[in-house]
């Protein structure tokens, strides 16, 4: 019978360590290749259908800098690399600023102009984050609101918007829920436009038009609901996606009062 020396052992023992760290090294190698691979999109144009068409423009560091179709603006501007004005192009007369708290939350969106008759004014809404930075409640303050009307958001497991609240005489009442979602990317995953556009997209459900909070979410809304005064508005969405995981294609069934609309949305990016 063959006995193996001490040295013998001390030699296997530092074998078995050798491979298994080799075997680590190269498994972690495969995993950054991996994650090296993976291309970031970003989106470069959004056909909403309605004729709702928007173009994107992107500095070099990748953010965000221009918005084609939107109405309100058509510009942001950055410091600190967070979004602090959106301005347009075509009418000079007002811009909309935003600011944060020490840690790059967003506490106030101020609405900057003068009225038709050259008089300077602000409209500022006070916005409440948590932990997350996630925006739980706006007391919007808009040129079109006689009195600020405060609304809350509630937020799933993944972080997208799920209800719209509007507060009304200290009661709670949702004027936009998402039922359920993919688990794919939102074309606007890699935009500012969670804050940017709240106003927006709190300011859509209330009027009843559209379900704006793809701007803010992570994950694409498989249906969605609107309640209004005259009724629920139901939207369904079935989802083409690209090689990346993104929406390239959607068809959007919009039910209300047992008429339904049905019509495509189309997505393109590009990828680095």
């Amino acid at each position: 019978m063959y006995f193996l020396k001490p040295i013998h052992i001390l030699l296997l023992l530092f074998l078995g360590i050798f491979i298994s760290c080799n075997t680590n090294e190269i498994k972690l190698l495969k995993e950054q290749e991996a994650n090296n691979l993976k291309k970031q999109c970003f989106l470069n144009q959004a056909d909403h259908g309605h004729g709702v068409v928007y173009n994107f423009g992107y500095n070099a560091k990748n953010q965000l800098i221009s918005m084609d179709g939107f109405p309100d603006f058509d510009e942001l501007i950055y410091e600190n690399d967070l979004p602090r004005k959106a301005t347009s192009s075509f009418d000079n007369s007002y811009y909309i600023a935003y600011d944060y708290n020490t840690k790059g939350a967003l506490n106030l969106i101020n609405f900057v102009g003068k009225d038709s008759r050259d008089r300077p004014f602000e409209f500022k809404s006070k916005v409440y984050t948590n932990d997350k930075k996630q925006i739980e409640k706006i007391d919007l303050s808009l040129p079109v609101f006689d009195e600020i009307i405060v609304t809350k958001l509630e937020y799933d497991a993944n972080g997208n918007l799920k209800k719209i609240i509007l507060v009304e005489n200290n009661k709670d009442k949702t004027i936009l829920e998402n039922i359920g979602f993919d688990n794919k990317k939102s074309p606007y995953i890699n935009t500012p436009f969670s804050n940017v556009m709240a106003y927006f997209t709190v300011f859509s459900a209330m009027i009843g038009s559209e379900n704006t909070t793809y701007f803010g979410n992570k994950n694409n809304a498989t249906s969605t609901k609107i309640y209004t005064d005259g009724g629920e508005i139901l939207f369904t969405y079935s989802y083409e996606y690209d090689s990346e995981d993104f929406p390239s294609k959607v068809k959007v069934s919009k039910k209300a009062k047992s008429k339904e609309e049905i019509y495509e949305e189309r997505f393109t990016y590009n990828c680095k």
